[in-house]
């Protein structure tokens, strides 16, 4: 025991020295982004917001403290002028520290980070089928879904999370993708799933770029 704790001891200078010189910091849990709003996938990827949230105040020219409390916010263009801000487009936001991002009806938090993201966020849709069922007006039924997906922090693509995905993701990985292979198609479920999805993180760490606030 003795041995391994002094082994680790070594190792962890090398790693931070690693870290230093590749500019990356390895993600974990409590770790420090940047607070803002990001265009891009790209901006987020690199813990660097479009709009840093110092730079944004509400109608009244305060600082804004909670970019989820749906206040309009402004921020200063290349001239110095005050031009107002909408969510309505950008990607997501990074908010006491939770990552946010803009899906179905609104923005919804990365429950698991890491280089496969899991989110889970709900979608409204108009249900023609039923036109007029259940109401006093007639027309057509606003249903809402639950939806899963996962961010894959390599490409930034927005994926269904089921077998299919899980299968050609796991193919960047020859060992887990061995083991994938080895479950019988009908256990593929969504337990097996989450399990290799842990898995991929486990082996793959996520790292961000060392970015100034």
């Amino acid at each position: 025991m003795r041995i391994l704790v002094a082994i680790a001891a070594l190792a962890l200078p090398s790693v931070l020295h690693a870290q230093l010189d590749t500019g990356l910091v390895r993600y974990h849990g409590g770790f420090d982004f940047n607070e803002g709003i990001y265009q891009r996938f790209e901006a987020f990827r690199d813990n660097a917001p479009t709009i840093p949230l110092k730079d944004l105040t509400d109608a009244q020219g305060r600082p804004v403290t909670d970019l989820m409390r749906g206040d309009k916010l402004y921020h200063s263009d290349s001239t110095g002028a005050r031009v107002p801000m909408t969510l309505d487009n950008v990607w997501g936001l990074c908010n006491n520290n939770v990552i946010y991002l803009r899906a179905g009806d609104g923005f919804y938090r990365i429950g698991m980070m890491g280089s496969l993201c899991h989110v889970l966020y709900e979608s409204s849709y108009q249900d023609f089928n039923n036109y007029g069922y259940g109401t006093m007006m007639g027309g057509p039924v606003t249903r809402t879904v639950q939806e899963q997906r996962i961010l894959d922090m390599e490409t930034g693509a927005f994926l269904s999370l089921n077998a299919a995905t899980m299968e050609q993701l796991l193919k960047r990985d020859e060992v887990l993708y061995e083991e994938w292979s080895a479950v019988p198609v009908k256990k593929r479920k969504e337990e097996v799933i989450f399990l290799f999805l842990r898995r991929y993180n486990d082996r793959h760490p996520l790292f961000f770029p060392i970015s100034a606030p």
